[in-house]
Formats: structure tokens, sequence, C-alpha cells
């Protein structure tokens, strides 16, 4: 059985949890949020998607 989730929706729980557990403050998870979105609109976009695509596929042939 393959599962796909979104990579936002890891990073967007791990950052719920971080923030629950105190480990990063509102102020900073905002400036970490719209970090994120300019760098995802900016140039480096592509190589940025294409490495997290190659990530994603590299942890999907480990068989733990």
């Amino acid at each position: 059985m393959r599962l796909t989730v979104p990579a936002v929706v890891v990073l967007g729980v791990l950052m719920v949890v971080l923030i629950r557990g105190q480990k990063l403050r509102g102020g900073p998870a905002a400036v970490a949020m719209a970090f994120g979105f300019q760098l995802a609109h900016g140039q480096a976009a592509p190589a940025i998607t294409e490495t997290c695509r190659l990530v994603a596929q590299l942890i999907g042939r480990l068989h733990l």
C-alpha cells in the first residue's frame, strides 16, 4: 500500500507540534512561513522542488 502525503501537510503538522511544544513561538513561526512562501516563488523554487522530490523518492525506497 502506498501512502502519499503532501510536504506542506507534513511541514504544517511539524510547525503545529513545535508551536504547541513551545519550541517555536508565534513570531518566529510567522517569519518561517513568510520565508517559505517567498522561497517557493523565487528563482530557487525548481531546485528546491526537485531536491524534495528526490529525498521523498529516497525515503520511499527505504525498507524499514
